[in-house]
């Protein structure tokens, strides 16, 4: 892409020299020449938008991946939680810790859903700061989340999540 812009720059350098040698008077030749700079000026632009609008689809797509993600575990390990709860024969100490954990997924569930919102009604002009927000974000959820496989794993003394903790 850097090469073809190069090339095109050079190209229409050298035509508006050209151009500039067969004209008669120094005005011609000045108001020729900013008509071909204000060209490829407008090319670069266009090239750059284009290579711009390319990264922010990307970035855009690679977040919305990683919290679909996050939301895809949440909802399993709610659907999970959900299900113990509705045994009768759980221990009061359990259900209080089930309970508690079904609050913190909703959270955090709720806080996922959030984000995703932001991304998706995101538009190019205000990425950079959905970017950092959402980085933020989904960083304290998936924190959140590795805390909580690691007691799960601790409280059932397994190593369910398989990460050697």
């Amino acid at each position: 892409m850097k090469t073809t812009t190069t090339l095109l720059l050079a190209t229409t350098i050298a035509g508006g020299m050209l151009l500039m040698g067969c004209s008669n008077t120094a005005e011609d030749q000045a108001e020729k020449m900013e008509n071909k700079m204000g060209n490829v000026q407008d090319e670069l632009n266009d090239a750059s938008e284009a290579d711009t609008r390319a990264a922010y689809e990307r970035e855009r797509g690679d977040a919305l991946d990683k919290l679909q993600g996050f939301r895809s575990n949440i909802d399993r390990e709610l659907a999970n939680v959900n299900e113990r709860l509705v045994s009768k024969d759980m221990k009061a100490d359990k259900r209080s810790e089930q309970e508690a954990l079904k609050v913190e997924l909703e959270t955090q569930q709720a806080e996922v859903g959030r984000l995703i919102t932001k991304v998706e009604n995101s538009q190019q002009g205000n990425w950079v700061s959905v970017k950092e927000e959402t980085r933020e974000g989904s960083d304290q959820v998936e924190g959140w989340w590795n805390r909580t496989k690691d007691n799960v794993d601790k409280m059932t003394k397994s190593d369910k999540d398989k990460d050697g903790k």
